[in-house]
């Protein structure tokens, strides 16, 4: 008779933000370690600093427990708008939201110098993969001509998220493919005749280091990286 290979058991993709609930609820690593079955804490340790998944199985007791507030923290509502400007689409997207980045038009005169968010990069990680959400201020025409018009408005809405439009979403990137888009966003912009993209030109280009880094953090180093 030929044995019965076990089954993997699967892993909890959000391993990492369900154990950090866990401590910020009380629990320690001891306890976490404990209800997980291991008589150490050092995997619980890999866990918090996401160098490691669990399985379901181990952490089932805090899946039960806070999932249902892990859930909440996890789902990200982002809506456009339709050509006449009057009807609106609700989108959900699952995942960590590990950037948000603006691209703001500085004004200098009359001092001091003012800060105006036209264009918006949002980075969600979901397991191993990512998605790049790409937003535009409220109000902003398609092609950016009004954006004077924003200049002395503040935000029109209490709730942050209210005053960004969802303008594209490209999704499911591995992290090279991630650094090879944030490249072409920065390029485009860079080489673009437009005038409201040469404005904000210069909020890309850190844009290109803050990716490569927060990849690097999360163990992915990209190609172009010379190790000293």
């Amino acid at each position: 008779m030929t044995e019965q290979k076990e089954k993997p058991q699967k892993k909890y993709r959000y391993t990492k933000q369900l154990i950090r609930l866990a401590i910020e609820n009380g629990y320690t690593n001891k306890d976490i370690a404990e209800k997980a079955g291991f008589s150490s804490e050092g995997q619980v340790s890999k866990w918090r600093n996401g160098k490691a998944l669990a399985t379901e199985r181990q952490v089932q007791f805090f899946i039960n427990e806070f999932e249902h507030l892990l859930k909440r923290k996890m789902e990200h509502l982002f809506y456009s708008e339709s050509e006449n400007q009057h009807e609106f689409t609700y989108h959900k997207i699952e995942g960590e939201i590990v950037l948000t980045h603006t691209l703001n038009y500085r004004r200098y005169n009359p001092q001091p110098m003012q800060k105006t968010g036209l264009f918006r990069i949002i980075i969600v990680n979901s397991g191993n993969k990512f998605h790049l959400i790409k937003q535009k201020k409220v109000g902003l025409n398609n092609d950016g001509s009004n954006f004077r018009d924003l200049l002395n408005k503040k935000n029109s809405h209490s709730v942050q998220e209210a005053n960004w439009l969802l303008v594209e979403t490209i999704k499911n990137l591995e992290p090279q493919q991630l650094i090879d888009k944030i490249d072409s966003i920065e390029s485009t912009y860079r080489n673009s005749e437009e005038y409201i993209d040469k404005l904000v030109h210069h909020d890309t280009i850190p844009l290109k280091f803050i990716v490569r880094q927060l990849l690097l953090k999360r163990g992915y180093c990209s190609n172009d990286i010379i190790d000293l």
